[in-house]
């Protein structure tokens, strides 16, 4: 009886010694689990995009970048990377519109250049503003947060703190602390 219990014992030891072994030269196993993806990272992804719209049979809206990425919704876009819109009227561009990072919200309606924009009308303005929006409904480019610096090429230089372009009518104003340097 005691061999039977010594035996045990000294089977028990080998594999407890064989288990340690095992343990110590075997490589471990890497289980490699990604990331859950936030709310903001789940959609649809796309690069160097460029998206056109018609009105009338007529092209009325493009805009083209470097990533796009929109959410599983449809509800948001984000443009980001040299992003630039046009928007048309009666066929020709009436305002191009550059900036690095663009937000289309399709139930406000709205496209925002919150990093800032430059932008060119049919006219012959052109200028920059530090925040843009695109009202799409409205059919109107807003300019504000800040200080705008636009021109009328060959007629003057201006700033003021807000601008605003219809492409529906065609024309510009501005307000709010306007300075307007002739004779360039």
């Amino acid at each position: 009886m005691m061999r039977g219990i010594i035996s045990l014992g000294i089977i028990f030891l080998i594999l407890l010694i064989g288990w340690g072994l095992s343990s110590i030269l075997s490589k471990p196993i890497e289980i490699n689990i990604p990331k859950p993806l936030s709310h903001e990272e789940v959609g649809i992804f796309a690069k160097e995009i460029f998206l056109k719209g018609r009105e009338e049979g007529n092209a009325s809206w493009e805009i083209k970048a470097d990533n796009l990425k929109i959410d599983l919704q449809y509800k948001y876009f984000k443009f980001e990377g040299n992003v630039e819109g046009k928007v048309y009227r009666e066929k020709k561009l009436s305002i191009d519109v550059k900036g690095d990072l663009a937000e289309l919200n399709i139930e406000e309606g709205v496209l925002k250049f919150p990093k800032g924009v430059e932008f060119s009308t049919e006219d012959g303005y052109r200028g920059n503003a530090p925040y843009a929006v695109w009202d799409i409904n409205l059919k109107e480019f807003i300019c504000s947060k800040g200080r705008i610096k636009f021109e009328k090429i060959g007629e003057f230089k201006a700033e003021a703190d807000f601008f605003r372009f219809s492409t529906k009518e065609g024309f510009a104003t501005f307000e709010g602390n306007v300075i307007i340097e002739t004779g360039i």
